[in-house]
């Protein structure tokens, strides 16, 4: 508690507030509207950014129809002192203070000058007392020229503020990115793009179990290695093009390399060739040895263990690039630090990479060694024939999860969504039939119909555990979504089909702004109404499942229907997602979908913000975001 005595707020007021610009600028640039605060002696305002209990933070906001975005409010480093008033450590600044306020000017304003009003919300104290809080506000006037926005001005500089470059700011930051790495690689070893890779592993290093010149724990680091040093290396590839350019949309493209990566058709067609070949590899149809048949007798031991360790790195490397599209929500983040482009930002992204590598990789390369067990296991070798030819199935399942990708990109049309089920459905009845010995595949013999054993009856459940969904799916048209399966069976299901053929039309017809940002936020400023924006992608999965799962439920609904609505796709392969991409990345430092934010329209300005799949709570980020934006226009 304050222990003095509160000053009237018509005496003399300690603090001086000057706004100002210093040149001209055209329509579509950045102007840095610079705010002077002046104060006498012994007084001080309070920190924008860093808060502590007691005193009120200090509140910056510009309002004008002359801007179009605006970025976040560059701030001095404050003081971090004891305050007798308040009894306790606070941040502050005494003396002159300059802040800087980027706003970017809309693309279609005229010749001319435009005044900007700029509020400034604060509260001064002394040792003793303090002033009640008041806001203060000066305008600015900003000649705006004729001619084209240059492109050294179009883009908001991202500038370290004072708060942030303190010890224990930096120290935060640190500890921010190691519990997003370890809680998204953890998170990211239940996501379903990881499941095609596993028959692999196992198939791989059970086959290099059986060569005794190999080091089982040495293949496993090799291929531990393959998979943290793709994440480590891409990150330290965004730092570095990223290096000293200021420019953000080609800050945004390098912090997508991985949704690139991701959803690029030309790598997709080349690992749905892969998991092909991978599949033929285990019905026998090709017999690759990987371990090198044109070696030298004298030399074979050493030759194969040379083979089989870059074999088990690639493998890695494979298994990072094939997970991409799951791991993006979290490596987008990474890679949005190391495309800020400065010697700190790598290295902070290094740090975060490593560590999200490293436990990435921990449960997988874990799972490599499993192989060693197969040597107690009896050895019939029916049974691992069976387990080998099942795995098959899988691949060519896999594989078409990645052809669909090339399809859909350049509108081929043989792989839309209810085809893809379709193929699932029959892969899944081949699988059936071969389990339950209708043919037979390989070299196993004496395998009679329906002379079922216990390993192939639970195989077959599984299997058509997995199908009566995908079943379902393609008994549901026009989405060819089944509402009612798991959510579990819908997040895979999900990242393995094509997104539904009218999603968007259906959102349309429930009122939302699809790729249409200004309209929505013209709408929101004339209904007087938040603006709700879902940053999206074709190929995410998890945005999927939240519009079905998480939306339509009646406490979000209830706050969704409070606010216009917008879906902004990020990954689709035009200059409009480029755009939006670029927005999400210059406003929110955010580079993964789904992300959502809760938009005030009049300045822009961000309510609430938060990604991911968000089975719980959504509701209540919805209502906060709801009530700032009602508390703030005092509605």
């Amino acid at each position: 508690m304050l222990t003095g005595l509160l000053l009237s707020q018509s005496a003399k007021n300690p603090v001086t507030i000057t706004a100002f610009v210093d040149a001209p600028a055209r329509a579509g640039e950045v102007v840095n509207i610079k705010i002077d605060a002046e104060m006498e002696d012994q007084w001080h305002i309070y920190s924008i950014y860093e808060i502590t209990e007691g005193p009120l933070p200090t509140e910056i906001t510009v309002n004008s129809s002359a801007i179009g975005a605006i970025a976040p409010v560059q701030e001095p480093k404050p003081k971090y002192l004891f305050d007798p008033g308040f009894e306790t450590d606070t941040y502050y600044h005494k003396g002159n203070t300059r802040f800087i306020f980027p706003v970017r000017l809309k693309r279609s304003l005229q010749p001319g000058n435009y005044p900007i009003a700029v509020d400034v919300y604060y509260m001064v104290c002394n040792e003793r007392l303090c002033y009640p809080p008041l806001t203060k506000t000066d305008t600015v006037v900003v000649t705006v020229e004729a001619g084209s926005p240059r492109n050294d001005k179009t883009a908001f500089v991202v500038a370290s503020t004072g708060s942030n470059s303190s010890g224990s700011g930096a120290s935060n930051n640190l500890m921010s990115i190691l519990l997003l790495a370890i809680g998204g690689a953890i998170l990211s070893w239940v996501m379903p793009c990881v499941y095609p890779m596993i028959p692999i592993i196992i198939s791989f290093f059970g086959k290099m179990s059986e060569d005794k010149n190999i080091g089982r724990t040495t293949i496993a680091t090799f291929y531990g290695l393959g998979i943290a040093g793709t994440f480590v290396l891409i990150g330290l590839l965004v730092g570095f093009l990223s290096w000293g350019v200021n420019d953000a949309a080609s800050q945004s493209k390098y912090a997508n390399i991985g949704n690139f990566i991701a959803t690029d058709p030309w790598i997709n067609l080349a690992l749905g060739i892969l998991f092909i070949f991978f599949a033929l590899w285990m019905f026998g149809v090709v017999n690759v040895n990987v371990a090198g048949k044109l070696v030298n007798t004298t030399d074979r031991a050493g030759q194969t263990a040379n083979s089989a360790y870059l074999g088990s790195f690639l493998l890695g490397v494979a298994f990072a690039i094939t997970s991409f599209s799951c791991t993006v929500p979290v490596v987008g983040t990474l890679l949005v630090v190391a495309a800020a482009g400065t010697a700190g930002s790598i290295l902070t992204s290094l740090y975060g990479m490593v560590i999200y590598g490293v436990v990435f990789a921990a449960p997988f390369v874990a799972l490599s060694l499993f192989p060693t067990a197969l040597d107690k296991l009896p050895n019939s070798g029916k049974w691992m024939e069976t387990l080998k030819i099942g795995f098959g199935f899988i691949e060519i399942a896999a594989a078409i999860k990645f052809l669909w990708v090339p399809d859909m990109e350049w509108e081929i049309g043989l792989l839309p969504r209810d085809i893809v089920l379709w193929s699932f459905i029959l892969i899944g009845a081949l699988l059936v039939g071969y389990l339950v010995g209708l043919y037979r595949i390989g070299s196993a013999e004496n395998i009679k119909p329906f002379a079922l054993g216990k390993g192939r009856v639970v195989a077959v459940l599984i299997t058509l555990m997995f199908l009566y969904p995908i079943g379902m799916s393609v008994a549901s048209p026009p989405t060819y979504h089944y509402a009612k399966m798991p959510r579990l069976m819908d997040e895979f299901i999900e990242a393995l089909v094509p997104p539904p053929p009218t999603e968007d039309d259906i959102a349309i017809k429930e009122g939302w702004f699809v790729d249409q940002y200004d309209e929505a936020l013209a709408k929101a400023k004339a209904e007087k109404k938040p603006l709700f924006i879902d940053f999206t992608g074709v190929y995410c999965a998890n945005c999927r499942v939240m519009e079905r799962r998480v939306f339509p439920t009646k406490p979000v609904k209830e706050q969704l229907d409070k606010m216009v609505l917008t879906r902004l796709y990020v990954d689709k392969k035009d200059s409009l997602s480029q755009v939006f991409a670029r927005l999400q990345f210059e406003r929110y430092k955010q580079a993964t979908q789904p992300y959502y934010v809760v938009l005030d329209p009049e300045d822009e300005s961000s309510l609430a913000e938060i990604g991911g799949y968000v089975p719980n709570g959504f509701d209540e980020f919805l209502r906060d975001g709801v009530s700032a934006y009602y508390e703030k226009t005092g509605k």
